[in-house]
């Protein structure tokens, strides 16, 4: 369905005359295809689709193409350090670390800025770039520091990601700057929201869990309208994935069920337009587990709570800000009850 989108709307766009608006429409239609066809990619490469692992390359690689990602590119980077180390800091590459990490890596300090609730003018740009930069950040800086593979396999994915923006390249080449513009490039913006608009509520304002990997503490499932669920493969059922990651996302409404009687208001839900509106009001940096901070001012927020409190300022801390002394409590949580699956307050006295 999307390839035919895609195909139509191109081809209308290099044979016939039609207004810029026309265009601009043309280009919103290809961008969300391409962000769909991720979303296509994404189930894949967990299995959820077909099981032939050859397979699931070459479905996946072609999905992903326009973001000019490997199928051995994005395993390393979600399926193994995302999934695995969901919202560790410096572990998980879609999280945007802690105060340590921040003084120690330029490179994360500069990504912070960019991030929403940074409080800075570019980070109102971020929805419309950030999918495609991020992919370049693992590829060329995380994967070498975390060794996602041995200099050999790690050339080979360089190797292909420059061969798919060669692709690309000569596409541009072949039909000039100004249809390439609404071929490629604007619909990439639009790519890159519909990816960022879920990937970036589902775990930036949650706890950060350095020692244990729980999805109903680091993740957050949003709610959309039923036939934008439909159209994006129940992306926004976020805590189920991480529960079940290579089940396929047709289960999810279940398994939200499942998950609502047996925990409770442990489960955490929000519609995407409040999740947005928090994210981008909530520093994206971690001061300790349960804390934010502004690295502006040294406003400190508390973190999305265990019964779905929304994240509000609770302090600050002196500029520069530094990270928490380990000698000293942290923000610690109550032991819940397993039988009631409910915590009795938030944080420790």
């Amino acid at each position: 369905m999307h390839l035919s989108i895609i195909a139509a709307a191109i081809a209308t766009l290099l044979t016939a005359g039609i207004s810029w608006p026309v265009r601009l429409l043309l280009a919103v239609a290809i961008g969300h295809s391409y962000g769909c066809l991720m979303y296509l990619a994404h189930e894949i490469l967990h299995g959820s689709v077909v099981k032939n692992g050859a397979l699931q390359n070459w479905l996946g690689g072609l999905c992903m193409l326009p973001y000019c990602i490997g199928p051995e590119h994005w395993k390393a980077w979600h399926n193994r350090s995302h999934h695995c180390h969901t919202s560790q800091s410096g572990r998980d590459p879609d999280s945007f670390g802690n105060v340590h990490m921040i003084m120690k890596v330029p490179l994360a300090k500069f990504t912070a800025k960019l991030a929403p609730g940074s409080g800075y003018r570019r980070s109102w740009l971020f929805m419309g770039f950030w999918f495609s930069f991020h992919a370049m950040v693992t590829l060329f800086v995380h994967s070498k520091y975390y060794q996602y593979w041995n200099p050999a396999r790690r050339r080979r994915q360089i190797a292909l990601f420059f061969a798919k923006v060669t692709f690309w390249g000569a596409i541009a080449a072949l039909v000039g700057p100004t249809q390439f513009l609404f071929i490629y490039l604007l619909p990439m913006i639009v790519a890159n929201c519909v990816q960022m608009s879920y990937i970036s509520t589902n775990h930036l304002f949650c706890d950060a869990t350095e020692e244990e990997n729980d999805p109903l503490v680091n993740s957050l499932t949003v709610s959309t309208p039923r036939w934008m669920s439909w159209l994006h493969l129940n992306f926004g059922y976020h805590v189920e994935h991480h529960i079940f990651p290579y089940l396929s996302s047709k289960h999810a409404p279940k398994i939200q069920a499942a998950l609502k009687e047996h925990y409770g208001t442990r489960y955490h839900e929000m519609p995407l337009g409040q999740a947005l509106r928090v994210l981008y009001q909530t520093p994206p940096v971690h001061l300790s587990r349960q804390e934010l901070v502004d690295l502006r001012n040294g406003a400190v927020f508390s973190t999305l709570g265990p019964n779905g409190e929304l994240p509000e300022r609770i302090g600050e801390v002196p500029v520069p800000v530094r990270p928490r002394k380990r000698n000293k409590p942290d923000s610690t949580i109550i032991p819940i009850n397993p039988e009631v699956g409910e915590p009795q307050q938030r944080r420790a006295a």
